[in-house]
């Protein structure tokens, strides 16, 4: 219904949004299809052509978190590299924080882990992890804070894990986050900390 008044006055950036908001509920419906489809031909092309590489950043992010759902995981963390530049042109530590996590998490899916990646698998985290520290991000914080020391410990480094686990488990406290807790409990246990 919103979409013929913003095409009356010729405003294509809130159309695209809107449009991008259309495909966000197509998603949670499981119409991954038409989402994907929406993001990539409706939305997308108009935040190239009007240069806004904000929502640009924040779309390509959804269409790479739709591959992801349906398992093309090297597509997925293309997109993903391709966000990172635009995100660090911007200044946009907080998307940065959210890439850097995200391409981790697709290298620990993927497989690369067993090919030699850990080291940039880690490196990856470290980073995001040292963002949501500087944002003070709970939520942040306390997933990134939970993979990087699932990270340290499969790379040998029981200290440093459990000195992010700390951290991680204070965040989740804060969260009041029951199950993120016991991921924690779970991961200490195994890492053969207190």
């Amino acid at each position: 219904q919103v979409l013929p008044v913003l095409e009356h006055f010729d405003d294509a950036s809130a159309k695209a949004v809107t449009q991008g908001k259309i495909a966000d509920i197509l998603k949670s419906c499981g119409q991954l299809d038409e989402a994907l489809r929406i993001h990539r031909e409706e939305e997308l092309p108009v935040h190239d052509r009007l240069g806004d590489l904000g929502e640009k950043v924040v779309t390509l992010g959804k269409i790479a978190a739709i591959l992801q759902t349906r398992g093309q995981l090297t597509e997925a963390l293309e997109l993903q590299e391709q966000r990172m530049p635009i995100a660090r042109r911007l200044g946009d530590i907080d998307s940065l924080a959210h890439i850097m996590f995200s391409t981790a998490w697709l290298r620990l899916e993927s497989g690369e882990r067993e090919t030699g990646g850990l080291p940039r698998i880690h490196d990856e985290l470290a980073e995001a992890f040292a963002i949501s520290v500087t944002l003070s991000r709970p939520d942040f914080i306390a997933g990134t804070g939970l993979l990087l020391a699932q990270v340290l410990a499969m790379g040998g480094r029981p200290d440093p894990a459990l000195v992010v686990l700390a951290q991680a488990e204070k965040a989740f406290t804060k969260l009041d986050d029951a199950v993120g807790l016991a991921h924690v409990r779970e991961l200490r246990a195994t890492i053969g900390g207190a």
